[in-house]
């Protein structure tokens, strides 16, 4: 992909998370709580029963239609643009390394997807603590395998800068 196209697909994937997070602000944030994907640390039984009990019928079903599409293209885009940005900037072992975090990133995300549709299906009677459990281990992998991934590019991205300077 050339420097123009991975620029857009930069753009894009920024736009599409800003989307997103706006999204999930003004449309499911109820009684102050942020939905469980954003929960950088998880949440437990106690906290995910309050959120699920104070979604409206209406948000609940933004949650599971509307945002969830969202969340299902946002991390394709944010994978598609690591991968190709490693790409560009890596070789051999490192290539590969951050090859599978990008798909393991990918994979939690999915997963994490779907256990809290699985939430949001039962609602806040039904759940279990292993439910919330499992859910929130993927939430918090999702976020560490990203943060691992980004501070990668940027790594590459400032020896790049030095490189050229």
């Amino acid at each position: 992909m050339t420097r123009r196209g991975l620029s857009l697909l930069a753009l894009l994937t920024v736009v599409a998370f800003a989307t997103l997070a706006g999204f999930a602000e003004l449309r499911l944030r109820a009684d102050g709580m942020g939905v469980f994907d954003a929960r950088v640390l998880g949440y437990g039984l106690d906290e995910a029963r309050a959120y699920l009990a104070a979604l409206t019928a209406e948000q609940t079903v933004l949650y599971k239609t509307q945002f969830r599409l969202g969340d299902t293209a946002f991390p394709a885009l944010l994978s598609l643009l690591l991968l190709l940005w490693f790409r560009r900037r890596t070789r051999g072992g490192l290539r590969l390394a951050l090859t599978l975090a990008v798909a393991l990133y990918l994979a939690a995300d999915y997963m994490e997807n779907m256990l809290i549709g699985r939430l949001l299906e039962l609602g806040p009677e039904a759940i279990t603590r292993q439910s919330v459990a499992t859910a929130s281990l993927f939430t918090q992998a999702k976020w560490a395998i990203v943060a691992i991934c980004l501070g990668a590019a940027l790594l590459l991205w400032t020896r790049k800068e030095r490189t050229t300077q």
